[in-house]
């Protein structure tokens, strides 16, 4: 657009009076307005036109030019002379640039020639006026996740309409959003959109300070850390602190053992540490937008050995010969691989590992060891106590073991009294028995001959031969092998075919106790055999 100014009317008058016409004098600037971006550079076109005859003596560029006062020449102030540039002839083409343009710069500007006659002066009045911007982005300071937000890239004034624009996020360019539309459209907000937005002209260096844009969203990425490394021993202290990802920040915070709520707050602190803190912790963080849990945190309380004790394997009592085993049993971590066995009123160990052997009368104990201490059982007592062909060994604990001696010691006296009772009785009917055969065979030796005065006959002897074992068990359970009967009688000289009659080896055999059903037929049964006898 082109405007033709019109001089002053102290110029127009005197134009008249030389009988110049004003349609020969003029500044033409094309535009008269421009809006400029901050440190960009302005091209202010001009042209202009004065009568044939006149000579071109100077030209220049001025600014806010006041009536009544002296114009300066643009080109020769410092804050322009570095910055100000012709780019055609000045013959008839006044088009300058500006450069580096600032807020300072906006001002109305003016171009004045100067003809080789008095009357050859000219300025064009009005000029160009310069405005400058910068850009600003305008956008919401926060939006919600997977909500849709617009921002708009602004100036102070219109730039022109072939401006194109560029966005950038954390100073990198978004090349996909180069476009003329001077604003941005984000869908579905994530978190990732989240940062500082600016904007720029293409081809122009300037880019608009950053607008923070916010996106708000629940707690995500929840984690618990244990302040500290390496092992936790029992009697420390130990600090846990939740973290999350969250816009706004999560200000409320639960902590869980398993699923007991045991505290509040981003820390979480225990101090004197014991061995019922190990267990599965995790927190929860929550904010305005939702809730999230952390994954479970193992925490694993080191401690020393604790409540030792010492088991008995077996029965408690033993054939001489054989051994009793103690097993010791602690609560430790790490389990305790050390252990000791000691003898009460000795210092040195007896024995080492779980389980040890004991062979005498003593007080034993054990002491379990790991890397964080060690502590001792309670003392068991071993007690030998001697028998009738051996030693019984009799293992009991301090309290309750007089008991069970008395015990035994009154099953024992029972256990002989009924032997000796069996043996008593089996010794009077193996008497009857002897008893019955010598009459019997006194009888039948009567009845065969006649009374010798010289020899008496000899009664029957029963010799009885036992088995002796080796324990009185066996010596009370005895059984008759055989008896020996022998008869001896008088020969008779007139009787030489009358030889001595002997009998001998005759076996009876009782039967073993269960078989032992009825003692008068084992008496019939012998009677039986020694009536034969002649």
């Amino acid at each position: 657009m082109s405007v033709r100014m019109a001089p002053r009317l102290p110029l127009i008058f005197l134009l008249m009076i030389h009988g110049v016409s004003s349609a020969e004098w003029g500044v033409i600037y094309s535009p008269s307005h421009i809006c400029a971006l901050k440190n960009s550079s302005v091209i202010m076109s001009c042209t202009y036109t004065y009568p044939t005859g006149y000579q071109i003596k100077k030209v220049f560029w001025t600014k806010n030019p006041v009536k009544g006062e002296e114009n300066p020449d643009l080109f020769e102030d410092p804050e322009y002379s570095q910055r100000l540039q012709y780019l055609e002839d000045k013959q008839q083409n006044c088009t300058i640039r500006l450069s580096h343009v600032t807020q300072k710069d906006e001002h109305m500007y003016c171009f004045k020639f100067i003809t080789d006659k008095p009357d050859g002066l000219w300025l064009g009045y009005p000029g160009v006026t310069l405005t400058v911007t910068d850009l600003q982005v305008e956008a919401p300071e926060r939006v919600t996740e997977g909500h849709n937000v617009s921002l708009t890239c602004k100036s102070s004034c219109t730039l022109t309409d072939r401006a194109t624009f560029i966005w950038y996020r954390n100073s990198q360019p978004l090349t996909e959003r180069r476009d003329r539309n001077n604003q941005l459209l984000l869908q579905s907000v994530r978190r990732e959109d989240a940062g500082r937005y600016s904007c720029a002209l293409h081809e122009h260096s300037y880019i608009s300070p950053a607008a923070h844009l916010s996106v708000t969203y629940p707690p995500r990425n929840v984690s618990v850390s244990i302040n500290g490394s390496g092992e936790i021993v029992e009697g420390h202290s130990v600090t846990m602190i939740c973290s999350s990802d969250s816009n706004p920040p999560a200000l409320n915070f639960s902590w869980f053992k398993g699923g007991t709520f045991v505290g509040s707050g981003r820390i979480y602190s225990i101090s004197n540490i014991s061995s019922d803190h190990s267990g599965e912790y995790k927190c929860r963080s929550i904010n305005k937008h939702g809730e999230k849990y952390s994954d479970a945190v193992a925490l694993n309380v080191m401690y020393p050995p604790k409540n030792i004790s010492v088991s008995i394997n077996g029965s408690g009592v033993i054939v001489e010969g054989d051994s009793v085993t103690l097993i010791c049993s602690s609560d430790s971590n790490p389990p305790a691989l050390n252990f000791s066995w000691f003898k009460e009123n000795q210092s040195s160990a007896v024995g080492s590992g779980q389980s040890f052997s004991a062979l005498q009368s003593g007080r034993f104990y054990c002491e379990a060891h790991n890397q964080h201490g060690s502590q001792r059982s309670d003392a068991v007592t071993v007690t030998v106590h001697p028998g009738a062909d051996r030693n019984v060994i009799v293992i009991t604990a301090t309290s309750g073991g007089l008991f069970i001696i008395i015990i035994i010691i009154i099953i024992i006296i029972l256990f002989i009294m009924r032997k000796r009772s069996v043996k008593t009785d089996l010794t009077m009917k193996q008497n009857d028995l002897y008893a019955d055969v010598s009459q019997r065979v006194s009888v039948h030796d009567e009845s065969l001959s006649e009374p010798d005065p010289v020899n008496d006959a000899l009664y029957a002897s029963v010799k009885p031969s036992r088995f002796r074992g080796e324990t009185p068990e066996s010596r009370d359970t005895e059984e008759i092998q055989y008896a020996t009967v022998q008869y001896h009688r008088k020969k008779e000289r007139n009787r030489p075919e009358e030889d001595d009659c002997q009998y001998d080896d005759i076996r009876v055999h009782h039967p073993d106790a269960a078989e032992r059903q009825s003692d008068v037929q084992i008496v019939e049964d012998a009677m039986v055999i020694y009536s034969s006898v002649k």
